[in-house]
């Protein structure tokens, strides 16, 4: 069940974030926390209310298994093309205007 102290935090969260993303204000969203205080939860949620109104959502994440829990979620370097392998200060994302 979920921790009642928690729910504050995590509407908090999708709210600013929703409420910023349908102003059309843009912006940077970091949203931590220990294992089990509904960071997914907020995520997902987060994402469903967004594609209910037809907006574009990517779910990415930093790994396979933190992709695996996010809805159509895939890593960030296969996402936007980030080269892992030999990096270096010329290395950039190969992502051209006409790519979806």
């Amino acid at each position: 069940m979920e921790d009642i102290q928690k729910i504050p935090e995590q509407l908090a969260a999708y709210e600013h974030v929703v409420n910023t993303v349908l102003a059309q204000n843009g912006g940077l969203f970091f949203l931590y926390g220990l294992g089990g205080t509904g960071k997914t939860f907020v995520y997902k949620t987060i994402c469903h209310r967004l594609r209910a109104d037809n907006k574009i959502v990517l779910c990415v994440a930093s790994s396979g298994v933190a992709a695996l829990l996010l809805p159509g979620g895939q890593t960030a370097h296969s996402t936007f093309r980030i080269p892992i392998d030999n990096l270096d200060a010329e290395s950039i994302c190969n992502i051209s205007k006409q790519d979806k």
